[in-house]
């Protein structure tokens, strides 16, 4: 394992202080801040399941009740999207598949996503897993900033925008929560979480927790004869213990998570017509998607003084998981007989005594182990004047590797993980090597140092905020299979013992240009090892006032980078006589925002204007010159938007709720595409994002007991090719759930009925995106062809379920 000495020397300074506050959805530094700056706005009380805000950023937060009133399964995720300028689109009713986010014209990627404060976008490809997230029933509070992301992040990714979860601590009495649902698709899901109370002579707490899930996809998987199936098994746990009586303290927490997916169809619109809505004849048994993620969570804030306080949040993530595919490989390939391509007609893969195509499981697996450290200290000079600094510390070893296995007669794996956990599943080469997709280590460092100063000025009606972060990232690339010279190693390396035919050196000392016995002139760079780093300096500012009626005005500017994925570097290629990557430069954001937010005690409202300037954006695209789809740049993007929601509580037991979203986004430059050649991408719009979102729902309590929760989304039409010719139409989603409380029996006891997609709406989503959907010409005379068909994910239908909750 690759260590920096900061981090080294961070972890042994800050050892003794793992003391802190309750665990939240941001870092302990950032929540203790947050606390302590507190402005107080005329008004104040909370109408409706949202958070009042205050702070200088475009903000909404719910609570646990609101993320409750989602279907079971469903993650927080799910439960935002009512929130003005986020959309998420799930691949299935319950959350199980995942789904994807998107804000401000930004997608999963370019967003920061956190629990309390752990960093869960993926450190090489920085996607983010929603199905994986910790259950619902153990998060007090999930937080969405559509404008600017923290200052103390340790994201390399986001370019705006932050998610912030926060899970509850444990209870101070002894006490046993259980809830069950079953719904339409077979959908069985069962919790329990057992709480210690408060025990010892220092007052500890702890609990333990068990989710299970097991649904059917709902789509017709022809080839599978209905197998398709989503499969979770999650494990929490958490022990936290005050410390003093100044607000010390430490909280320790863990959490496991097992998926075993098929995957969801998808499905292109000519697909649709001809074969139906959800019929997918595309799939096999072996299309999986398991993963193994688990997590480790420190939190701690040490109080030394009225002035002074520490703050130490260590943490460690483990991942294995792949996108299940398959494939054929003939037993006389040049790949099996390796070495001895000369003297060994072909291998027996599967014992039958000749030689024959035999059928692969083949996936590409990555195995990570991350170690993180958030640590602050926070001076309070006064009671209106703050200064925070910190520094974050993330070091990741991604081993990414891809050992193949026969499929059995039904055409299912033996292993989900395929060779890489059951080694006697592995293929032998004829000098007994490994059969691989791909074998290569990276290992990806970040390192963020920030300072924040805040204070209150002219009777505390004028909040300031100014901060600067200087942020870093290292990746060390160690490609141990042959890569074509031509581009597409990252994606299609060519891992094989085959001797070497011909060489030819390069201008790089340590590569060469090599054929190989048996595979003709195909030309491949032989293994290598490299390192790329990016670092940058950024201000983050804010401001807000506050008037006497209620009312407040708040601004933000802030300035972000986003570095490329792991992937892209290697994706070498040839030009001059040396191997260079066809890396883009790093997305440099800059993003103002302006609002105006108004409380009353029966009425809120926010609103908000926003402008953002994206230098360099990278998009995946397609390379004449190497022929392969790669990240690139395609120069400054502009977006703005505009923002607005509201609640009105009429009547007491009536909450009224809206919002409203515009999004104008522009490419100012066309995507390179080869020497000369272009796509024709200048004025066009980004992909996946839509013009127009509106929400619109209703909290009602009809009685005491019984409460209805209804809530629509309209999404407009968004584009699925640079050249905005492929749309994916709009569509509206009603979910409604009604909850009966049964406090006379237990306290914490209900039922509740919930029905996703009311109407039934047939609507496509997806990241799929494609250069062009029609022919054209090209700036050089060319004719283009149109790319193939887009293969959008499908809404989920109407799906109905039934869940029962109570405590003892």
């Amino acid at each position: 394992m690759k260590f920096n000495k900061a981090l080294i020397l961070a972890s042994s300074a800050l050892a003794g202080l793992f003391v802190a506050n309750t665990a939240t959805a941001q870092s302990t530094a950032s929540q203790e801040i947050d606390r302590i700056t507190e402005v107080v706005v005329a008004g104040n009380r909370n109408v409706g399941a949202n958070k009042r805000e205050r702070g200088p950023k475009a903000k909404t937060t719910i609570g646990q009740d609101s993320l409750l009133k989602d279907a079971s399964g469903n993650t927080f995720a799910d439960a935002l999207n009512t929130i003005p300028g986020y959309n998420f689109t799930s691949n299935d009713a319950y959350g199980s598949s995942g789904g994807e986010i998107m804000m401000r014209g930004l997608d999963s990627a370019r967003v920061s996503i956190a629990v309390d404060g752990l960093q869960l976008n993926d450190s090489g490809n920085y996607a983010v897993y929603t199905n994986q997230m910790i259950d619902s029933e153990l998060l007090c509070s999930a937080s969405v900033s559509t404008g600017a992301t923290d200052i103390d992040s340790m994201s390399s990714s986001a370019t705006g925008g932050t998610v912030n979860v926060a899970t509850c601590i444990p209870n101070e009495d002894f006490g046993t929560t259980l809830k069950l649902a079953y719904g339409e698709e077979e959908h069985k899901y069962g919790f329990v979480k057992v709480d210690s109370g408060a025990f010892g002579p220092f007052g500890t707490r702890a609990y333990i927790a068990y989710t299970g899930t097991h649904t059917d996809t709902w789509a017709n998987e022809v080839n599978m004869n209905d197998e398709g199936k989503l499969q979770k098994n999650q494990y929490n746990a958490m022990v936290y213990q005050n410390i003093g009586d100044k607000g010390s303290f430490i909280s320790a927490a863990v959490h496991w998570n097992e998926n075993r997916n098929n995957f969801m169809p998808r499905q292109s619109k000519a697909q649709i017509s001809t074969m139906g809505y959800g019929n997918d004849t595309f799939q096999n048994r072996a299309t999986i998607n398991p993963s193994d993620t688990g997590n480790v969570r420190i939190k701690s804030k040490w109080v030394i003084n009225d002035k002074l306080t520490l703050t130490v949040d260590p943490s460690f993530q483990y991942t294995m998981a792949l996108g299940g595919s398959t494939g054929t490989i003939n037993e006389n390939s040049a790949q099996l007989r390796g070495s001895l391509f000369s003297t060994v007609p072909y291998v027996d893969v599967d014992g039958n005594g000749v030689s024959n195509v035999v059928q692969l499981y083949r996936p590409n697996i990555t195995n990570t182990m991350r170690y993180s450290l958030q640590s602050a200290a926070i001076y309070r000079f006064n009671d209106l004047s703050t200064f925070l600094l910190s520094a974050s510390f993330d070091r990741a070893r991604h081993r990414q590797s891809g050992e193949q296995v026969l499929r059995n007669a039904d055409g299912s794996a033996p292993n989900v993980f395929a060779g890489k956990v059951d080694h006697d599943l592995r293929i032998a080469t004829a000098d007994g090597s490994i059969l691989r997709r791909r074998d290569r280590l990276s290992y990806a460092d970040v390192d963020v140092i920030s300072g924040e100063y805040r204070g209150r000025f002219f009777e505390e009606k004028l909040f300031v905020s100014a901060g600067i972060r200087h942020q870093k990232l290292e990746r060390e690339l160690n490609q141990n299979c042959y890569s074509p010279v031509a581009g597409g190693g990252s994606n299609n390396p060519y891992c094989t013992t085959q001797n070497i035919a011909t060489t030819t050196p390069t201008a790089d000392s340590d590569v060469n240009v090599v054929t190989l016995q048996g595979s003709g002139s195909t030309r491949y760079f032989t293994p290598y090892q490299r390192t790329v780093s990016f670092s940058k300096t950024m201000p983050n500012v804010g401001v807000t006032w506050n008037f006497d009626h209620g009312g407040q005005i708040f601004g933000t500017f802030a300035q972000s980078m986003s570095a490329p994925r792991t992937d892209v570097y290697y994706n070498v290629v040839l030009i001059d006589n040396a191997m260079r990557v066809k890396n883009p430069n790093p997305e440099i954001s800059d993003t103002f925002e302006l609002g105006y937010r108004y409380a009353q005690s029966n009425f809120n409202a926010t609103a908000t204007i926003y402008s953002a300037t994206d230098k360099d954006r990278i998009v995946q695209a397609y390379d004449a010159e190497t022929d392969t789809y790669t990240d690139t740049n395609v120069g400054e993007v502009k977006r703005k938007g505009f923002e607005a929601y509201t609640n009105y509580s009429p009547v007491e037991n009536l909450v009224l709720n809206a919002g409203l979203t515009w999004t104008d986004t522009e490419m100012q430059g066309d995507i390179p595409n080869g020497t000369t050649a272009v796509i024709p991408t200048k004025g066009k719009s980004l992909t996946g994002m839509p013009e127009w979102m509106w929400t619109v729902g209703m909290d009602f309590d009809i009685t005491s007991n019984l409460n209805l929760n209804l809530n629509a989304k309209y999404v407009g039409d968004r584009f699925y090719s640079y050249v905005n010719d492929e749309v994916a139409p709009k569509y509206t989603v009603w979910n409604a759930s009604m909850r009966y409380d049964l406090q006379q029996f237990r306290k914490g006891t209900y039922v509740q009925l919930n029905v996703q997609n009311l109407f039934d709406e047939k609507y496509l989503h997806g990241t799929g995106y494609v250069d062009n959907q029609k022919p054209y010409v090209n700036n050089i005379g060319a004719n283009v062809a149109g790319a193939s068909a887009v293969l959008y994910q499908l809404g989920a239908p109407r799906t109905i379920s039934a869940t029962l909750r109570t405590q003892f």
